[in-house]
């Protein structure tokens, strides 16, 4: 059965607390990504700004905030060793197309770091090669 780490994309796009929100959105058109996760100096995360994160700042003429003041502070991510059924149902059941994958815990790893992304775009990738 295949696992999250067997699908994700590796690597995410991460920014700092303090960035700005044209930082945001340069950060977000020059990788090609709806989301980015926000990490504090030692790498750890915070929180998540997404495209829809910034939209509401332009909507309401917030230009001079940081990505602490928009981003959601729940990072709904998954375990790399999650199995891709029950990734694509915690996708489901909270109803997102992308969950983080943050490093698996252990005596020597205690921060949520994230190392990867999985989508609803991976999931049906995988499901398309089972037909």
């Amino acid at each position: 059965m295949k696992k999250v780490r067997d699908v994700m994309v590796k690597g995410v796009v991460t920014v700092h607390l303090d960035t700005s929100v044209k930082e945001l959105a340069a950060v977000l058109i020059k990788n090609n990504v709806s989301g980015v996760v926000a990490v504090d100096s030692t790498g750890e995360t915070w929180g998540v700004v997404t495209d829809m994160d910034l939209v509401k700042c332009y909507a309401e003429g917030k230009t001079d905030v940081v990505a602490e003041d928009i981003m959601s502070p729940q990072t709904l991510a998954v375990d790399p060793e999650m199995s891709l059924k029950d990734a694509a149902a915690f996708m489901h059941s909270h109803q997102i197309h992308r969950a983080f994958v943050m490093s698996a815990r252990s005596a020597y790893v205690t921060k949520n770091i994230p190392i990867g992304v999985i989508s609803a775009t991976d999931v049906a990738r995988e499901l398309a090669k089972q037909i």
